[in-house]
C-alpha cells in the first residue's frame, strides 16, 4: 500500500509561474526618459512664462490737450509697438483715480508747466520701471522736464517690492499641501477636514500677511486687509483641492497638484503683470485661484482693495465649487456606509 488511499484523488502541485520582469538596464532607461520628461515639462512650466514675457497691451492713460492729439500714442509705439493701450483723461484728476482704482497702471499727464508721469509701483514694479523708461525717453525728446510721482510707492525697506513677488510660491504651497496632508492621514474624517482646511487657511492667511508687515518690511499698515485677501485666496486654492482628493481620492491630488504647479504658479502674474505674460495666458491665470490671490494681494497691500472685485468672486466661485465637491463626498461616503 503506498500513502496515498485508493478512493482519494491525485495531488496535483501547481507552481507559480514566473514573473518576467524586463532587465535592469531597460527599466533604468524607462526611469531617465520619465524623469526626464517630468523635468522637461516643469522647466517649460515655469521659465517659458518669463522668457517669453513682454508686455501685451499693458493699459495706461494720457491726461491732457496734448495728449488728445495722439502724441503719446505715436511716441510709445515707436518706443515699444503694441506693448500698451492707452486711454485718454480729460484731466489729471481722472488719470489719479483711474490709477488708484487700479484701473490703469499708470500714465503721463501735460501740465502748462512740463509733463508728469504717474506711476504705481505696488501694482507691477516691472511695468513702472516700463513706464519710467519710456517717460524718460519722452521728456528728452521734448526737451522739458518730467516729474514723476509714484501712486502706490512700495516701503522704502523693499523698494523694488521683492517681498511680495517672493511669496508666490510659498501661496500656492499653503493651498496645496494641507489639502494633500489632510486628504492621506485623515481618510474617513470628511467634515474634520473641511473645518482643518477653514483654520488653516485663516493663520496661514494671517501669518504670511504678517511676515510681509514685520518680517520683511513688503507692506505698510495693511496687515488685516492682507490677512483677509490671503485667507479667502487660501480658502479658494484649498477647498477645492480638498474637494477633489476628497471625490477621487489620490487621483484627484494628482491632477489637481499638477494644475497647481503647472499652470496656476506660473500664470499667477505675481511676480510681474497678467499682460506681461504670452497673450491669453495671463487672462487664464487671473481665472484660477493663484492669478486671482495674486491680484487681490496687490490690491489689498497698495490699493485700499481697489481693483480687487473681478478676483473676490473668482475665488468664491472656487471655494464653492471646493465645498460642494467636498458634501458630494460626504454624501457619497454616508450612502455607502453600512447601515
Amino acid at each position: 500500500m503506498t500513502g496515498t488511499s485508493l478512493g482519494s484523488p491525485p495531488r496535483h502541485t501547481h507552481h507559480a509561474s514566473p514573473v518576467h520582469e524586463p532587465p535592469a538596464a531597460i527599466r533604468a532607461t524607462g526611469i531617465i526618459v520619465v524623469l526626464t520628461v517630468v523635468l522637461s515639462i516643469l522647466a517649460i512650466a515655469f521659465a517659458l512664462p518669463a522668457a517669453r514675457s513682454k508686455p501685451h497691451d499693458v493699459p495706461i492713460g494720457a491726461a491732457g490737450p496734448q495728449a488728445a492729439g495722439g502724441q503719446v500714442a505715436d511716441i510709445i509705439e515707436q518706443h515699444a509697438p503694441g506693448a500698451f493701450a492707452i486711454t485718454y483723461y480729460p484731466g489729471e484728476a481722472a488719470l489719479r483715480d483711474a490709477i488708484r482704482n487700479r484701473v490703469v497702471y499708470g500714465g503721463i499727464s501735460f501740465r502748462p508747466d512740463g509733463r508728469a508721469l504717474l506711476i504705481a509701483t505696488g501694482g507691477s514694479p516691472m511695468v513702472a520701471q516700463m513706464l519710467t523708461q519710456i517717460g524718460n525717453g519722452i521728456a528728452q525728446r521734448a526737451g522739458l522736464p518730467l516729474r514723476t510721482e509714484d501712486l502706490a510707492p512700495p516701503t522704502a525697506e523693499d523698494p523694488r517690492g521683492a517681498g511680495l513677488a517672493a511669496s508666490a510660491l510659498p501661496i500656492t504651497l499653503a493651498g496645496l499641501l494641507p489639502a494633500v496632508a489632510l486628504v492621506l492621514l485623515l481618510k474617513r474624517e470628511v467634515w474634520t477636514r473641511f473645518a482643518a482646511a477653514v483654520v488653516f487657511a485663516a493663520g496661514a492667511g494671517t501669518t504670511i500677511a504678517a511676515l510681509l508687515r514685520y518680517v520683511f518690511n513688503s507692506i505698510d499698515q495693511t496687515v488685516w486687509g492682507v490677512a483677509a485677501g490671503l485667507t479667502l485666496g487660501l480658502l479658494a486654492a484649498g477647498l477645492s483641492m480638498l474637494g477633489l482628493g476628497s471625490l477621487f481620492g489620490r487621483i484627484g491630488l494628482a491632477v489637481g497638484a499638477l494644475l497647481v504647479l503647472l499652470v496656476g504658479n506660473p500664470l499667477s502674474g505675481l511676480n510681474s503683470a497678467p499682460e506681461m505674460l504670452p497673450s491669453g495666458w495671463g487672462t487664464l491665470g487671473q481665472w484660477l485661484p493663484q492669478g486671482a490671490t495674486a491680484t487681490l494681494l496687490r490690491s489689498t497691500a497698495f490699493f485700499d482693495g481697489a481693483g480687487a472685485t473681478t478676483a473676490i468672486v473668482v475665488l468664491t466661485c472656487w471655494a464653492v465649487a471646493g465645498a460642494a465637491l467636498i458634501v458630494i463626498a460626504a454624501v457619497r461616503r454616508g450612502g455607502s456606509a453600512p447601515a
